[in-house]
């Protein structure tokens, strides 16, 4: 449902761009920071859903570093649309083979699918290989370390630090509980 409401949102931002001739060279550009917007600004509102733990000592929730990623995509969404509204930065490139936005979505959405089943760390590292792979990068050091350090980076982030239990999926239930 919240694919509908971004498609709506990013129509009615490329609607209000169309009359702003001084604009259209920006659409996609726009489009963009018009979709991480709405895309933020959802994840602010599901925080407000998050249960926050009972402890005395905790300084941070789960819904803690959304908000501030939030709060700091604010000021950076103005600062990048200010050279598009005084016509100072580059335009937008002819568009191109679409192909790996396609591949890029459709492996999201099965990123996504899979969590229930491989859980979010697999899952999120096929992803970053599948979608490294699409954007032509090809070092097998890289393929393997950025995965890696993501899985570390968000295990040692979320888990220990936030106290935020990511989905391990099915499969791995019965091994790590």
């Amino acid at each position: 449902m919240q694919l509908v409401f971004l498609a709506i949102v990013l129509a009615l931002g490329w609607l209000a761009i169309r009359p702003f001739k001084k604009l259209r060279p920006y659409t996609g550009q726009i489009l963009v920071l018009v979709g991480i917007f709405w895309i933020g600004l959802l994840f602010y509102f599901i925080t407000f859903s998050f249960r926050v733990p009972r402890f005395a000592s905790v300084a941070t929730t789960g819904a803690t570093v959304p908000r501030f990623w939030f709060y700091v995509l604010i000021p950076i969404t103005l600062l990048a649309l200010i050279p598009m509204l005084k016509g100072h930065d580059a335009p937008d490139e002819k568009p191109g083979n679409v192909w790996r936005v396609g591949i890029v979505f459709g492996t999201l959405v099965l990123s996504l699918v899979s969590f229930r089943y491989i859980g979010y760390y697999l899952s999120s590292a096929i992803f970053l290989v599948v979608v490294m792979w699409v954007l032509d990068s090809r070092d097998k050091v890289q393929l393997i370390a950025i995965p890696v350090g993501w899985v570390i980076f968000s295990h040692f982030f979320f888990a220990r630090l936030l106290y935020v239990r990511l989905p391990i999926g099915t499969l791995f239930a019965g091994l790590f509980g």
